[in-house]
């Protein structure tokens, strides 16, 4: 009888094992598609790291990989070293900032003239932290997405009549027509602040979904990826595979409150666009907090 037990056991153990390795191996296949360039980070110039393990990607939506495209959505995104805790940074695409010339420009059109690796320059002297992976995505691709995450959730400042002042819940078409909002109305958020929430929702998904918990929907999610973003060729499907299954075993099960880099006025420039100024002392008590990898000391 013992002896049946403990062989029933055992064929329970391998089977597991068989299955969690399908599973992993699954992953494995899903992310290797997810396409990687090497000149989305700086060759050179990075500040020191922060503490051993912890990480900074810096999250980039724009409305095409083109040329010359809008940059709406900067995130930083920061995963502490134990994988326990994830922050998320949002910048505003008008925020001015110091470039390589010494002349201060916005963020977007930092991303406009110089594409990713240039946002990555003035966001590290910004913070003086080092980026260590990039992630660029297109807002019209998310709409699958976010319907495979079981919808996304949004703190919609405005209220009009098709959304709803407060906490909402979008589905990807509700999604996208949220996004298409321009402020042109004057009761509407304008483009590039409702893809920031989205976005956020979405990061937010990726973390807590417990749909995530189905093996056949994160492959789901992992094969929609790939064609929706592009990553840094640091992050390659090892450590995009460990990394996801740390977050998701690790990670405190609880909503990631973003936070809006701090800022201190602004103007318009001879154009008539209008900029933000970053809160230089603020920002430089966000920026030790982060290499400290202890944002929850940092008063918001």
């Amino acid at each position: 009888m013992l002896r049946r037990v403990l062989i029933g056991l055992l064929a329970g153990v391998i089977a597991v094992t068989i299955v969690a390795g399908a599973a992993v191996g699954s992953l494995w296949l899903s992310v290797s598609g997810i396409k990687r360039e090497a000149t989305l980070l700086p060759a050179a110039g990075a500040p020191a790291g922060g503490v051993p393990g912890a990480l900074n990607m810096l999250l980039i939506g724009a409305d095409s990989r083109a040329a010359g495209a809008a940059a709406n959505v900067l995130l930083v995104v920061h995963i502490d070293a134990d994988r326990k805790q994830v922050e998320v940074i949002s910048l505003p695409h008008n925020l001015l900032v110091d470039t390589t010339a010494a002349v201060p420009t916005r963020l977007n059109r930092r991303y406009a003239e110089g594409g990713p690796v240039a946002v990555v320059d003035s966001v590290q002297k910004l913070l003086a932290i080092r980026i260590d992976h990039v992630a660029l995505t297109r807002m019209e691709g998310m709409s699958r997405l976010i319907d495979l995450l079981g919808k996304i959730p949004v703190d919609n400042p405005l209220g009009t009549p098709e959304f709803p002042r407060g906490q909402i819940t979008l589905s990807g078409e509700e999604a996208l027509a949220f996004v298409r909002q321009d402020g042109s109305s004057g009761t509407d958020l304008d483009r590039a602040e409702s893809q920031r929430l989205v976005l956020q929702g979405i990061v937010e998904r990726l973390l807590t979904s417990n749909a995530l918990l189905n093996p056949g929907t994160v492959k789901a999610v992992l094969d929609q990826l790939a064609g929706d973003i592009v990553v840094d060729d640091g992050l390659d499907p090892r450590a995009m595979v460990e990394l996801f299954i740390e977050l998701r075993l690790r990670a405190t099960p609880r909503r990631p409150e973003p936070i809006k880099l701090p800022t201190s006025g602004g103007g318009v420039t001879d154009n008539g666009v209008p900029y933000l100024l970053p809160d230089r002392q603020r920002v430089a008590a966000l920026g030790d907090a982060l290499n400290s990898d202890n944002v929850d000391a940092w008063v918001r």
